[in-house]
């Protein structure tokens, strides 16, 4: 069984739905299809996810009693998709209706009532395709995640999957019809609607492949491939046919935008395949994404990069021989409620790497003064806007001199390094530098790992 996950590109329009339903009828084994709300039109400019559509109406419903405006234009979107498939206006008329009830609903101190709105995205999906689906003689039914138990909590800004989701949603492997499953929004214990963050039908997709055991889980956007380093850093960077589990969540926890972080860890468990592919060009191989690469060819898989981050550097002779001294320095980080992502340690120095976005300024001066008196620190200075440059690549493991090679090109173009990390596994390094040297950074780094003549790479 294939459980397929469709982006919000791939059922932006009519057409995009047409496209996507024939990908699940192409190959019986296709068995579960996820959807994500409708995304922007590429032939509408400008145009808006209706995500994107659904938070302004909210916003504008608690702020001001509005949002008939982005109200109105959902109803659009929903009544031109419909009679681009060739439905009933009921079906337009339902969902708008549907829309209408969680609007009156909608109360500030009702977080549910806010999810409620917002899966409206995805019903939407959802219900035109299973309409669709069966319009055109295919068995089809679609199944709501609250009923069939996608439970979630919501605990320290995350949204937890609880365990006995996975038996909840085990029988519709046993299903006959195919299954058009909401993805982005579950349920609490107590019933009430609970969404992940944006991303998150990504999350629910693999939720469903562990669930039933899929042989393999598809992830259909709008790219031919995962590309070696973010799009928008490097134009036309090298395509990828496979990497790991392991490569992918490390360029995942610094910026690759491909899947969702948190979506690799259900599959990773039941050790279930991905593929990403392409809607709109289905012919194309894709990237797989495996728990033991078949073949490694080059040194590094990827290049990932983040903005943002802050270096809290901690002074005080031979700090690092007190016994002890790393945990009291991250208990008052813990205390202060501040995620602490890397702790580079020297003998007389302890750096501690955050994002800035949760180490406001005032913030800051509450720590400065903990730490000076509860550590005896002789000295404490913060630096902000720093970028994270990583390189990953199972090929590292096996080769000699990577920090120095990617240190050596760095310093040819006069780009200070102001902290470098090496994984244990030795699958990843990490650079960190100034904010303005980070889009440098990556295409040297691109430049000497992935476009050096042949015969200087010894994976080549």
């Amino acid at each position: 069984m294939i459980v397929c996950k469709f982006g919000g590109s791939s059922l932006a329009s009519a057409e995009q739905i047409k496209r996507a339903t024939a990908i699940m009828l192409d190959n019986p084994d296709r068995r579960i299809m996820v959807v994500s709300a409708p995304g922007k039109r590429k032939d509408v400019i400008p145009d808006q996810k209706i995500t994107d559509l659904l938070l302004d109406l909210i916003q504008h419903q608690e702020s001001i009693g509005g949002g008939q405006k982005e109200r109105d234009v959902f109803v659009q979107r929903i009544v031109e998709i419909a009679t681009g498939l060739e439905l009933t206006p009921e079906v337009a008329q339902s969902l708008s209706f549907e829309l209408d009830q969680a609007i009156a609903k909608l109360d500030p101190n009702e977080p549910s009532s806010r999810a409620d709105v917002l899966a409206m995205g995805e019903i939407a999906s959802a219900k035109l395709v299973t309409r669709y689906l069966t319009a055109i003689g295919v068995q089809a039914r679609y199944v709501d995640p609250r009923e069939a138990g996608l439970l979630l909590s919501y605990r320290n800004g995350v949204t937890d999957i609880l365990p006995e989701t996975y038996d909840n949603l085990a029988p519709l492997a046993l299903e006959e019809a195919i299954i058009v499953f909401p993805g982005f929004f579950g349920r609490t214990k107590e019933g009430d609607t609970i969404t992940f963050s944006r991303g998150g039908s990504d999350i629910s997709g693999a939720v469903l492949a562990a669930a039933v055991n899929a042989s393999l889980y598809e992830n259909w956007t709008d790219r031919d491939s995962v590309q070696a380093v973010n799009p928008e850093l490097v134009k036309d960077a090298v395509a990828l046919d496979e990497m790991s589990y392991r490569e992918m969540r490390e360029l995942a926890y610094i910026g690759f935008s491909i899947i969702h972080p948190e979506a690799l860890e259900p599959v990773i468990r039941k050790n279930i395949p991905l593929r990403i592919a392409n809607t709109d060009a289905p012919h194309l191989p894709g990237t797989r994404i495996v728990a033991e690469r078949t073949h490694i060819d080059r040194i590094l898989t990827g290049i990932a990069a983040s903005d943002h981050f802050c270096s809290i550097n901690l002074r005080r002779i031979l700090i690092n021989q007190e016994i002890g001294i790393l945990a009291k320095i991250l208990t008052i980080f813990s205390e202060l409620g501040i995620n602490v992502h890397h702790v580079p340690t020297g003998i007389d120095s302890v750096s501690v790497i955050v994002k800035e976005a949760y180490f406001p300024l005032e913030q800051e001066l509450i720590l400065r003064h903990r730490l000076a008196a509860e550590l005896e620190l002789t000295q404490v200075t913060v630096v902000r806007q720093m970028s994270i440059v990583m390189l990953v690549g199972e090929g590292m493991r096996d080769t000699t001199g990577v920090m120095a090679r990617a240190s050596a090109a760095l310093a040819k173009e006069k780009i200070s390094i102001e902290v470098a990390m090496l994984d244990y596994f030795e699958i990843s390094m990490l650079f960190m530098m100034r904010q303005y040297e980070k889009l440098r950074a990556v295409s040297v780094l691109y430049n000497e790992f992935f476009l050096r003549v042949k015969d200087e790479d010894p994976f080549e």
